[in-house]
């Protein structure tokens, strides 16, 4: 190694040093420029660390409040949605007199709204109730919060439609497990799903099949007066029902009998 070689890299690295130095640092208002203009090109990514820069540059700056607005709207667009709520959480912890926050609640809801999707459910149709839906049910207190707190806010039909989305899928869901019970012959928890949903998901497609499961669940029990009134209910409410026979009695077509009941039990199922 030649002997000048060394000074020579330590006059190197003091002129970069010197260079970085006597760069101007951006101003606030030049730093969110870039920021939004990275949002403008989609450059979702890059606006995200922009805008968290920003944040440790200028925490109480003029611009703090519409960055942390930026940012959810950033992680969300990147599909990051862990990321979209906890930055909602924050931005309602440290403003919470915004007048955006609507659009916090919102975003948080949509989020949480969308956590569970995978890849398949954007290339086929699912049918989501047979899943965990811990997720759905934020997204749902999500929306209720923000139409209740703001119920003339711009995102709120889509957030009451949402809504109502959310709990249909969640009656599904009981149902879901209510058929699992009764295939297994377990008729009590059967029962108890089915009356869940009468009983808290009024005004949804599944109280339908909700009664004409209980109607079967307590004939199989031999109580006669429970399953008649569970009867008289679902033809009053829905006289056209598909679990309706001619003679206004109830049919099933997946309702086990008692001996493929105990079968299932005993055989998980696979026979």
């Amino acid at each position: 190694m030649p002997r000048f070689f060394w000074p020579l890299l330590g006059l190197l690295l003091l002129a970069g040093c010197a260079s970085n130095k006597d760069a101007p640092e951006l101003t606030e208002a030049a730093q969110y420029r870039e920021a939004h203009d990275s949002i403008e090109s989609k450059n979702y990514l890059t606006a995200i660390d922009q805008l968290k820069e920003l944040e440790v540059r200028f925490p109480y700056g003029d611009y703090a409040e519409q960055s942390g607005l930026d940012l959810i709207y950033a992680y969300y667009m990147s599909v990051d949605y862990p990321a979209t709520v906890v930055a909602a959480q924050r931005f309602e912890r440290n403003y919470p007199a915004n007048p955006r926050m609507d659009y916090a609640l919102y975003m948080r809801g949509l989020a949480n709204f969308n956590m569970e999707k995978g890849l398949f459910d954007n290339m086929v149709s699912s049918d989501r109730s047979a899943r965990d839906m811990d997720a759905a049910k934020d997204a749902f207190r999500d929306f209720e919060r923000l139409v209740n707190r703001f119920p003339d806010s711009e995102y709120a039909p889509d957030a009451r439609s949402r809504m109502v989305h959310i709990r249909n899928q969640l009656a599904r869901q009981e149902l879901h497990v209510a058929r699992y019970y009764a295939r297994r012959g377990a008729i009590v928890a059967s029962i108890n799903r089915a009356q869940y949903v009468v009983k808290h998901y009024q005004q949804t497609p599944a109280v339908e099949e909700a009664l004409a499961i209980m109607t079967k669940g307590y004939q199989r029990l031999e109580y006669p007066e429970l399953a008649e009134k569970s009867r008289a209910v679902l033809a009053l409410s829905f006289p056209e029902s598909q679990y309706l026979d001619k003679e206004q009695q109830v049919d099933l077509a997946w309702w086990p009998d008692e001996d493929n009941g105990i079968l299932s039990l005993l055989t998980f199922d696979l026979l």
